[in-house]
């Protein structure tokens, strides 16, 4: 008889109270994430212009109950380096690379702090692309942000890939060397700021850090050839991928498929089923590392 009752008892303990709190617990999590890309077209060398913009079309993505937003690369500044380099006279170069170390923003300054605050006010993850100026004045990134609902700094991410190469650049201009997941609580996010996309490793590298969504805030070429890249990207890695640039957003699931494809100056937004997180990453988890072998360095790799 004590056997017996002790046996149902571990039934009620085992199937009525615990499952049930298991499942409350479950039934609490968010089942999907509404994102948004936002593609903003800005104004180069214009800050107050940009953050105007860039201000409005979050507050719009926001509007439609996205909890993370992505900008595009150095929205807030116009992404100007290329300005610098393409310069051939050499006063005018020397004026503009000094114009260019004076844009570029502090991670503490004024319009950063501004939409820290923002995403503060609209409860959101925000991911804003801008040119940073290191603690010492002398060094300049190009970074991508990651602000959380409560304002604070939750991140950020240097682009580490230089499509014009690494010796044509403004002085202190200099590349990234780490690749952090950060973990915004539905998921796991990554970036890689645009021709970081076109090396595998980047992505991979995310991967395999755990990212379950990777951003790419870009500025550079975009169209069907790139879109097919990310589609890639995404299905080698697993990941969903968020392709942010002034004139297309993309939005890819983890199967590669385009879910969602925005235009120039406009949200695009989509829900993501977070229980596909849950899924086997085959990509990932049946890897054999021993059996690749190391290649030759190339040109710019000892950056």
């Amino acid at each position: 008889m004590l056997a017996r009752t002790f046996g149902a008892l571990l039934v009620v303990i085992g199937c009525s109270v615990f499952p049930a709190d298991v499942r409350a617990d479950e039934e609490a999590q968010p089942k999907t994430l509404r994102i948004a890309s936002v593609s903003i077209f800005p104004e180069k060398w214009n800050k107050d212009a940009n953050a105007a913009k860039i201000e409005k079309l979050v507050r719009d993505a926001a509007g439609q109950g996205a909890k993370l937003v992505i900008t595009p690369e150095g929205v807030l500044e116009g992404y100007v380096v290329n300005k610098v380099i393409r310069e051939k006279d050499p006063a005018k170069k020397a004026a503009l690379t000094e114009r260019f170390r004076q844009i570029a923003e502090p991670i503490n300054g004024p319009y950063v702090k501004r939409f820290a605050g923002l995403a503060k006010e609209l409860d959101i993850h925000l991911i804003l692309g801008f040119l940073e100026r290191d603690a010492d004045g002398q060094r300049t990134y190009n970074t991508a942000a990651l602000f959380g609902p409560d304002g604070n700094l939750v991140g950020k991410y240097h682009k580490t890939h230089f499509a014009q190469g690494y010796k044509v650049n403004p002085p202190g201009y200099e590349p990234g060397k780490k690749y952090p997941v950060f973990d915004i609580g539905a998921l796991k996010v990554g970036m890689m700021i645009c021709f970081d996309r076109q090396p595998p490793e980047p992505a991979r590298h995310l991967a395999l850090e755990g990212a379950d969504l990777i951003a790419c805030p870009s500025y550079g070429a975009w169209g069907e050839w790139n879109t097919n890249l990310m589609r890639v990207r995404a299905y080698e890695n697993h990941t969903y991928v968020v392709f942010t640039h002034p004139e297309q957003s993309l939005i890819i699931d983890r199967g590669g498929k385009v879910v969602a494809d925005g235009s120039k100056d406009s949200v695009t937004i989509r829900d993501l089923d977070i229980a596909q997180l849950r899924k086997t990453r085959a990509a990932i988890v049946n890897r054999r590392p021993k059996t690749y072998r190391n290649q030759p360095q190339a040109a710019g790799d000892s950056q």
